[in-house]
């Protein structure tokens, strides 16, 4: 079974953003989440990403998605997401 799953993992992968978010969104529709909470996950989960691959630098966020930087604050804040607590002793470093 392991080995079914990394296949339609790998295929999944393959397809384009657009593909993916139609599965998923078909998938959720026959959830039991509310679309708030489908949204909210989805933006969660996006965020994180986002500042992970831009090592939580707000501004380059920012710069990336077109959003401004107290936007995305507030979010981060709405969102409960925390900034990384090393983040700021290494760019003081720096």
């Amino acid at each position: 079974m392991d080995k079914k799953i990394a296949e339609l993992a790998e295929q999944f992968e393959d397809l384009t953003i657009k593909k993916q978010m139609k599965i998923l969104a078909r998938k959720t529709a026959y959830s039991k989440l509310y679309f708030k909470e489908i949204m909210e996950e989805f933006e969660k989960t996006l965020l994180q990403a986002l500042l992970e691959k831009h090592d939580y630098n707000i501004t380059r966020v920012s710069n990336g998605i077109k959003l401004h930087r107290n936007t995305i604050a507030k979010k981060m804040q709405k969102l409960n997401i925390k900034e990384k607590k090393g983040k700021r002793k290494e760019s003081k470093e720096k």
